[in-house]
């Protein structure tokens, strides 16, 4: 071999141990920002309730109050009639002494906040709607017991039966033509054949109901 190439060969050896390993450069490992935990989504809030509509202690008005035999939480029970007229009415506003009046209650009317209850009422074991629609109370003999309170007589009639009652009700506004007045009368049941004998085991109504009227009456 010449010495030339020996010489080439040399120097690249030498060349090839004095190389230093250039550095890798350092592998870092990034570590992650702690996770922030996702926001809650607060709970719905429930949508206020629009309160009931209160009663206009001025609106005609005429419910019975009834009650169980044995006392029950939900006495006494409500029955409201929502559709009753005023089919004449004859009177001196200044003075009702003398004066008459006819109100026609419909029986298929009634509301006592439960449906089941309303559907028993109506019928034949109580008021029997089917047969008997309508009830009609007749007032006549008014007698004048104080400033704002009359005495009169009241004849119901229902179920083909007829009864007559003596009533208290009181004058609460009066107008030209026109007076509010309030009464409350307390009555058997059994007088017009509504529901069982008090003394059957099978009828949970105790006998005596409570209807309280609250009306306008104009002249006509």
């Amino acid at each position: 071999m010449k010495f030339s190439s020996l010489f080439l060969v040399a120097s690249l050896a030498l060349a090839g141990c004095s190389k230093k390993e250039e550095p890798k450069p350092a592998t870092t490992t990034e570590t992650p920002a702690a996770e922030q935990p996702a926001a809650e989504t607060p709970p719905a809030q429930p949508a206020a309730e629009t309160p009931a509509a209160a009663e206009d202690p001025n609106a005609d008005s005429i419910v019975a109050y009834a009650t169980h035999k044995e006392p029950k939480p939900e006495d006494p029970v409500k029955v409201k009639f929502s559709n009753f007229s005023v089919k004449a009415a004859k009177f001196d506003p200044t003075n009702l002494e003398g004066g008459t009046a006819t109100i026609e209650l419909d029986m298929s009317s009634i509301s006592s906040g439960s449906e089941k209850r309303d559907g028993h009422l109506k019928t034949g074991d109580y008021f029997d709607v089917a047969k008997f629609a309508t009830a009609t109370i007749d007032v006549a003999n008014v007698k004048k017991k104080d400033e704002k309170t009359y005495t009169a007589d009241a004849t119901v009639k229902f179920r083909d039966i007829e009864k007559t009652y003596p009533v208290t009700f009181e004058v609460l506004q009066t107008k030209d033509d026109a007076v509010q007045i309030k009464g409350v009368h307390e009555f058997a049941r059994t007088d017009f054949g509504i529901g069982k004998d008090p003394a059957d085991e099978n009828e949970g109504v105790a006998p005596s109901v409570k209807i309280e009227m609250q009306l306008w009456l104009k002249n006509t």
